[in-house]
């Protein structure tokens, strides 16, 4: 069994914001995240970012991947996958290019899923 620190694939994050700790301000990371307290400001990492379900989030959130088990409010930018899970609670607009909401979470707010490159989307013109 995983500590609760860990990752699915084993890595243990780099930082962590405990379920007492608020932030107010930008937190930046090469590493992975993991938030389990209050953030206001910016959350940015070009790895792993994860969202605890305590978690209260006013911030706009930058990630290489995220998982979303907490409330978050602010724009989100998630370069690949993005996991809400059912006690997830987002209000803001997302931007990723792969999406997974679990039955039970909410979500208020728009989406834009990037394409994979060399796809494109097909239109018919009305001439």
């Amino acid at each position: 069994m995983a500590k609760r620190d860990e990752y699915e694939n084993g890595s243990t994050p780099e930082t962590v914001v405990g379920s007492s700790v608020k932030i107010e301000g930008d937190l930046v990371s090469d590493g992975d995240i993991r938030v389990e307290g209050a953030v206001s400001g910016k959350i940015k990492t070009t790895k792993n970012l994860y969202i605890g379900v305590e978690s209260q989030i006013e911030a706009n959130v930058e990630a290489g991947n995220a998982v979303i088990a907490g409330q978050v409010k602010g724009e989100i930018n998630i370069k690949d996958s993005l996991l809400i899970q059912e006690t997830g609670k987002v209000s803001g607009n997302i931007s990723c290019a792969r999406l997974s909401i679990t039955e039970g979470a909410r979500f208020s707010g728009s989406c834009t899923m990037a394409m994979p490159e060399g796809e494109t989307v097909q239109t018919e013109s009305k001439e």
